[in-house]
């Protein structure tokens, strides 16, 4: 007979590896959507004005 607490804590385990390895796949197999539908959260963000005295660093595009 299988204890409840072993059962429970397999359960809790499995369940954590799963959320782990969807969010490792998700990024590599997922729909490549550009816009709002791709969930980056940047689409209802304005670019904030540079701050007075203030010198900005180049940036480069991801990936590189």
């Amino acid at each position: 007979m299988v204890n409840w607490q072993l059962l429970l804590t397999a359960t809790i385990v499995a369940l954590a590896a799963v959320y782990v390895l969807r969010a490792v796949l998700r990024p590599l197999f997922g729909r490549a959507q550009a816009g709002c539908g791709s969930g980056c959260g940047k689409c209802a963000a304005p670019e904030l004005p540079p701050a007075p005295g203030r010198v900005r660093l180049p940036q480069f595009p991801p990936g590189n």
